[in-house]
């Protein structure tokens, strides 16, 4: 075992689990979304409100516009209706429950997930979730994706960027994740996907493992480059380390 890797942190959407046939950048799928939004609050905006509903929705789009702070899917949702003329406080969590899950319908795990998660706890290796959530997506969905992936209980810690406020390379998720599980933010290894993750765990004084499936060989100052969740094995119980 690698006796500097006290805890693992795990990026979550295209890390651990996907949503099938689902772009990074969600806007193609507005219109689908929004008739979604529409159909569960009984409405039926104009062509020109479905329109302003969409460009309310790439203000929030984190593919589009960075931001570092996190704004509450309520928030982002109230904004929608009332471009309808809807009143939030009616139709407020009918419209966040069609939103997310009209995506949630998509969502899978990768194979390995399962299989490197046991492992790590048969080593009693804590284990904690850091993820950005799209749109503000409340906590409860993102737990309904651990419940449907079979994940829920292989993790001690999962927190949102909703739970810290701000979004990741900021580095206050990643300090209450190394809290979290008990250990020093230099006695965890971050795995994600994207820079991003990489960025803020090497800023948060954590180790880092970029997950890279494409072989895009990017290099954004991680520790540990894998190019499948499998090859943590290798890293984090057989003290290989390979880069």
């Amino acid at each position: 075992m690698n006796t500097n890797i006290r805890g693992v942190g795990f990026d979550l959407g295209d890390t651990l689990i996907y949503y099938r046939d689902t772009p990074l950048n969600w806007a193609s799928l507005y219109p689908k979304a929004l008739g979604c939004i529409a159909k569960s609050c009984g409405a039926s905006p104009s062509v020109e409100e479905l329109a302003g509903a969409g460009n309310i929705l790439i203000r929030y789009n984190t593919r589009v516009v960075s931001r570092a702070r996190e704004v509450s899917a309520e928030e982002i949702m109230s904004l929608v209706l009332r471009s309808w003329e809807l009143d939030p406080v009616v139709h407020l969590p009918a419209a966040v429950e069609a939103f997310f899950t009209f995506f949630q319908q998509q969502m899978c795990v990768y194979p390995e997930t399962i299989q490197i998660l046991a492992a790590l706890r048969e080593q009693a290796i804590p284990t904690g979730i850091l993820t950005d959530v799209p749109y503000g997506m409340p906590r409860a969905f993102v737990q309904r994706d651990l419940d449907g992936a079979g994940i829920s209980e292989r993790f001690n810690v999962l927190l949102t960027s909703v739970d810290v406020g701000v979004r990741k390379p900021e580095t206050d998720g990643y300090l209450a994740l190394a809290d979290r599980l008990g250990i020093a933010p230099d006695e965890m290894l971050y795995v994600g996907n994207e820079p991003k993750d990489v960025i803020g765990a090497k800023r948060a004084g954590a180790m880092a493992a970029l997950l890279d499936r494409a072989g895009s060989g990017g290099n954004h100052g991680q520790d540990f480059t894998i190019a499948t969740l499998s090859s943590l094995r290798d890293i984090v119980l057989n003290g290989q380390g390979a880069s």
